[in-house]
């Protein structure tokens, strides 16, 4: 067995930089020599198995699901051209981008997920499977048989997920999913203990109530205009996605013949099955028409794919989120810029244009009105205007009041002020995620200086 030192691999892996213009890929690649060194490893005997080890946290904290897809391809490209000059014992061609070889699940375990076959999704399958393997692995690693399973080990697996740094959604999902096999076990014997003994309701984590995060109107209108202004296909794409509020899913999915036309010569966008498995039409607006048409005209008109890679299959989403980053360099975006921002930006502008909930709801395909205040909640712009409208009449209304300096007769009353204020704040903050608790107290807070104004004006009107 050879071993490499830092000067041989450095020697290596620089002949293959200088065949790619793209210098993505230095930092794993510099892992994975450090994974090799401590394994003792070298190129020969490298396997697939190796890197799912080395994917799993290549710099000391897991990775999110992006980012760990992002450098797997990275990987698979440079032990690719390692395969070209014989370093290797296995072809990295034949593994899959997005997997990599897994260990497999335990034969209980897949005959759950066989259960769930018949009702969910192919893909919510798979994130099952996802979970479920990460948890019978942590039970063979720790000598837990699944049938002799306490309270006790259940709550250091749990510490063990919230040591791996997980965010709160993936630790939800994943104590979710294994409730589900326990239950599952139990109702079939196989379980000393019921699931709800060992995962309890306190078990989960709260999950954060994130904002939605539309871009800023100037840099939507700067994004746009590279889009509009691109070449590519993919981020022709994009511009399709942030004018029709589309999933990357569904953009991928986008059949050839997509548009519809009703009676009065309206054309619509019909968006295929995507992740809540319904298919809606979207309203286009002619410059939207105009770059669908542009697509269609490009390739083959038998493709079934409105967007097809130059082969003719269908596109990953892998390929817009490269061409998202690049569509975005230099522009001042605050925060992470990511596809589903398109969509965000989209039911904001819809939203702040007048609107409804309902009819939002529809355009996105949501299926509860919650979903689209989550996704569309009320924009700066509509709520700051509505807010400073109604001080203002507030204003105007008792100015002659306070210009007079005159104790107020019924019509120029303070305390009508501050109901009219408490009933603004009731309808329109009190109820909304976030502020409501505040504005509760608020109208706590002036509900009482009603009632002591109500009596100091009680006071002087008797004296």
């Amino acid at each position: 067995m050879s071993s490499f030192s830092h000067g041989r691999w450095s020697r290596i892996a620089r002949r293959f930089w200088r065949t790619r213009k793209d210098p993505k890929g230095r930092a794993i690649v510099s892992q994975l020599y450090r994974f090799m060194a401590a394994q003792q490893l070298s190129h020969a005997e490298l396997q697939p198995e190796h890197l799912d080890q080395l994917l799993e946290s290549p710099f000391g904290q897991p990775l999110a699901s992006r980012t760990r897809y992002d450098y797997r391809g990275e990987l698979l490209a440079y032990l690719q051209w390692l395969h070209g000059k014989g370093e290797l014992s296995f072809d990295p061609s034949k593994l899959r981008r997005g997997k990599l070889q897994r260990r497999p699940l335990p034969a209980l375990a897949e005959q759950f997920v066989a259960t769930l076959a018949v009702t969910l999704r192919p893909g919510t399958c798979g994130n099952y499977r996802t979970h479920l393997r990460r948890f019978c692995g942590w039970l063979a690693e720790h000598g837990v048989a699944v049938r002799q399973l306490d309270r006790e080990q259940v709550a250091r697996w749990l510490a063990h997920l919230h040591e791996r740094g997980l965010k709160p959604a993936t630790r939800f999902q994943t104590i979710l999913q294994v409730r589900a096999l326990l239950r599952w076990l139990y109702e079939r014997g196989l379980l000393a203990r019921p699931a709800e003994q060992l995962i309890r309701s306190t078990d989960f984590p709260k999950l954060p109530c994130y904002l939605p995060r539309p871009l800023s109107p100037a840099a939507d209108r700067q994004l746009r205009a590279r889009l509009s202004g691109s070449s590519c296909r993919y981020q022709q794409g994009l511009l399709l996605m942030r004018n029709t509020g589309l999933r990357i899913g569904e953009l991928c999915g986008l059949e050839y013949d997509c548009v519809r036309s009703d009676a009065q010569g309206n054309r619509f966008l019909k968006v295929p099955l995507g992740k809540l498995n319904n298919e809606r039409l979207v309203p286009l607006d002619s410059g939207t028409v105009e770059l669908i048409e542009q697509l269609q005209g490009e390739g083959s008109a038998e493709r079934p794919w409105l967007l097809a890679s130059p082969t003719g299959q269908r596109t990953y989403p892998w390929l817009y989120y490269r061409a998202l980053r690049q569509a975005c360099a230099g522009l001042d975006i605050d925060g992470r810029m990511t596809s589903h921002r398109l969509r965000h930006s989209y039911a904001t502008t819809l939203l702040s244009g007048g609107m409804s909930l309902v009819g939002l709801m529809r355009l996105l395909g949501h299926l509860s009105y919650q979903t689209t205040l989550r996704y569309a909640a009320i924009t700066q712009e509509t709520i700051g205007r509505e807010y400073f409208e109604a001080l203002s009449q507030l204003e105007q209304r008792y100015q002659r009041q306070l210009q007079s300096r005159q104790l107020p007769g019924a019509e120029d009353d303070p305390r009508r002020l501050l109901s009219d204020v408490a009933r603004w704040l009731d309808k329109h903050v009190a109820h909304e995620r976030g502020q409501g608790r505040v504005a509760r107290r608020l109208i706590k807070r002036l509900r009482r200086l009603e009632a002591e104004i109500g009596q100091l004006m009680a006071a002087a009107k008797d004296g």
